[in-house]
């Protein structure tokens, strides 16, 4: 129910703009308009609570909206003068033609007819129409900015449809259609006017390729202009990524060439808006149901934009203009989202890419690091389990030796009396002997240390953690390091 109410407020708001010239957030922004559809205020005290409607307002509108209220949920008693029965109840001409041009404000209305007479004044455009059957006349009036946005030269004898209300002009009691849209009767005249325009534009180079704006590689302000109301807005944003998106939306009317003024009012409020691209989308339709889209104000208000327009606009057969004029042109609102979305989802790719490939290259440089460390682990392993070996064998000897000593003593103990200074020698001569042994292997250990080398001026040269063992294994450019014996040094090629 609120919905319904918010769209008759809005198309009222459209009404009066275009009848007193003025843009739509001067009778009264769309959050005003909301909170009254919200709230639904009965009576004069009820609206004046709402924030942004002051007497001054209310003096302006505020019959005209408690109207609209009792129209959409009844109970509304209106404080303007009844009509009465009563032969004492005397109007000023004034109030009077006021009393009725309030009534007839309310009886908006579309009519078709045939233009019978025009006159340009000023820019505004004063014409008449009549009806073909009987020769019916209707005297019709549009503000001058009105009449350029419609985008249509009026002359005598073509057929057009009017959007307005009745009013009766107070200097001279004269009744005429204050007119807000003017279209075009017809699929030819559609496309007569559809050539003509394109053509105009083409040789302008509006449609050139070579001005149009680049789209942004990773955009994430994103303007959105179509209606709430239909399915595109959902086809739009289901298939948009998840990729921290910021969508602004401004809803707009999308069908007939009543939604120019709507579609060049959102078109306007981007121009100063900090976003990274602006999309415009419907579905398809007709060459009637597309005009908007074809006018010529609104074409160039987004060639004019300064930041870059992508259209998802269906038609079987002609774009519409403004998909031409606009820097990128979609089929389908979904293709407009997949657009958007492509280079996120390389970038995404990319990422997913350089995580796996850097897994995989520490994995194998894990891999190296872990074979380098078994080789050396074995290699150092069996040095020492050599060593082991020889002084096992060597210790074996001695016990062997002290053995053949003590069968020595056993059988020769009468000599080993008569000769302990022998013995002692030899003795010492075995220790000596063994010491010597021990010394000569460790020396050999020694000698075939790594650390002595670094120590005598030796150095051990690597490269990203591999020995160094040819000139042909290192590039201009590389970083060396060089182990010494009292440190390490790096060192650039050149």
């Amino acid at each position: 129910m609120n919905q319904g109410v918010e769209q008759k407020l809005k198309a009222w708001r459209r009404d009066i703009a275009n009848r007193t010239g003025v843009e739509l957030f001067r009778v009264f922004s769309n959050k005003v308009l909301e909170d009254i559809a919200r709230l639904k205020p009965m009576c004069k005290e009820d609206l004046l609570a709402i924030k942004g409607i002051r007497e001054k307002k209310f003096g302006l509108y505020g019959e005209d909206i408690l109207a609209i209220i009792q129209e959409c949920v009844g109970g509304y008693q209106s404080e303007m003068p009844k009509e009465t029965t009563k032969t004492d109840q005397i109007y000023t001409v004034s109030s009077y033609l006021d009393i009725l041009n309030s009534k007839l404000s309310q009886t908006g209305a579309v009519i078709k007819g045939e233009v019978s007479s025009i006159n340009l004044r000023n820019g505004h455009a004063y014409f008449s129409i009549k009806d073909k059957g009987d020769g019916s006349l209707l005297n019709c009036f549009m503000w001058a900015n009105n009449y350029e946005m419609c985008g249509i030269d009026l002359v005598e004898g073509m057929e057009i449809i009017v959007h307005g209300t009745p009013e009766v002009y107070k200097p001279y009691g004269k009744l005429s259609f204050r007119t807000s849209v003017i279209e075009l009767v017809g699929e030819g005249a559609l496309k007569q006017a559809y050539d003509a325009l394109k053509m105009k534009l083409e040789v302008e180079g509006l449609f050139a390729e070579e001005r149009k704006k680049p789209i942004p590689q990773f955009p994430q302000k994103i303007g959105l202009i179509t209606s709430r109301d239909g399915a595109v807005i959902n086809d739009f944003m289901s298939n948009i990524g998840k990729f921290g998106y910021n969508v602004i939306f401004v809803d707009s009317r999308v069908e007939g060439a009543a939604a120019i003024s709507d579609l060049i009012s959102a078109v306007d409020y981007f121009s100063d808006k900090d976003i990274d691209v602006l999309v415009i989308i419907r579905g398809g339709g007709s060459l009637e149901s597309l005009q908007a889209f074809n006018n010529e104000m609104l074409v160039r208000k987004v060639a004019d934009l300064n930041v870059p327009v992508i259209c998802g606009i269906g038609h079987d057969k002609d774009k519409p203009l403004i998909t031409m004029v606009a820097d990128m042109g979609c089929s389908t609102p979904s293709i407009v989202a997949a657009t958007i979305n492509k280079s996120w989802e390389r970038a995404s790719g990319r990422i997913d890419f350089c995580e796996n490939n850097i897994i995989r290259t520490y994995g194998e440089i894990l891999m190296d690091v872990k074979y380098d460390l078994r080789e050396t682990s074995s290699r150092i392993k069996d040095f020492y389990q050599k060593i082991f070996r020889k002084f096992e064998q060597h210790e074996q000897s001695i016990k062997n030796l002290f053995i053949s000593i003590s069968f020595a003593l056993e059988r020769n103990r009468e000599k080993l009396d008569k000769m302990p200074k022998t013995l002692h020698y030899y003795f010492k001569k075995i220790v000596a002997d063994t010491f010597r042994i021990i010394d000569n292997y460790e020396s050999s250990l020694n000698q075939s240390s790594p650390e002595r080398q670094l120590k005598l001026g030796y150095s051990i040269t690597m490269l990203k953690g591999k020995v160094v063992k040819s000139v042909s294994e290192i590039q201009k450019g590389d970083i060396l390091e060089s182990k010494l014996g009292d440190g390490k040094i790096q060192s650039l090629v050149q």
